[in-house]
C-alpha cells in the first residue's frame, strides 16, 4: 500500500472522528448519567476522576441535586439519560446528601445507604 493512500485514509478517519457531527450532546458523557456498564453507581468515576474532597454537611454535597434527598431522587428519576431505578436513585442521593467529613463517615454511609461507588473512601481528601 502506498504511503499516500495510508496518509489519505488516516486524514479522512481523523476528520470524521473530529467532526462536530460526531460530538453531539448525546454522544458526550454527562457527569450525572446513571450507573456504568459494570453496575457501579459511581458518578465520580464517570467524571474521570478518582480523588475528591469529601467535606460537606447534610444536604450540602456537590452531587446532592436540589439539596434534599427526595428532590434529588425525583430529579434523577425524571431525567431521561439517568436510567436509575428508584432504589438506586435513593441510595445515590442518600449518600451524597449525607454529612461526610472523614473516611469513617464515607464508609458508614456507603454501607448504610447500600451505595457502591468505585472510589475508595480511604483514598479521598477530607476536611
Amino acid at each position: 500500500m502506498k504511503l499516500s493512500t495510508i496518509f489519505a485514509q488516516g486524514l479522512l478517519l481523523s476528520g470524521i472522528i473530529a467532526s462536530p457531527v460526531a460530538a453531539t450532546p448525546d454522544a458526550l458523557p454527562d457527569i450525572l448519567e446513571g450507573p456504568s456498564a459494570d453496575n457501579s453507581s459511581d458518578l465520580l468515576t464517570l467524571a474521570g476522576k478518582s480523588e475528591y474532597k469529601l467535606c460537606f454537611e447534610a444536604n450540602k454535597g456537590r452531587y446532592c441535586y436540589n439539596y434534599s434527598v427526595s428532590k434529588c431522587v425525583d430529579a434523577y428519576l425524571a431525567h431521561p439519560k439517568k436510567h436509575l431505578t428508584s432504589s438506586e436513585a435513593k441510595s445515590l442521593c442518600s449518600f451524597w446528601c449525607s454529612k461526610i467529613r472523614n473516611p469513617n463517615d464515607c464508609k458508614t454511609n456507603k454501607k448504610k445507604f447500600n451505595y457502591h461507588p468505585e472510589f475508595a473512601c480511604a483514598k479521598q481528601t477530607y476536611c
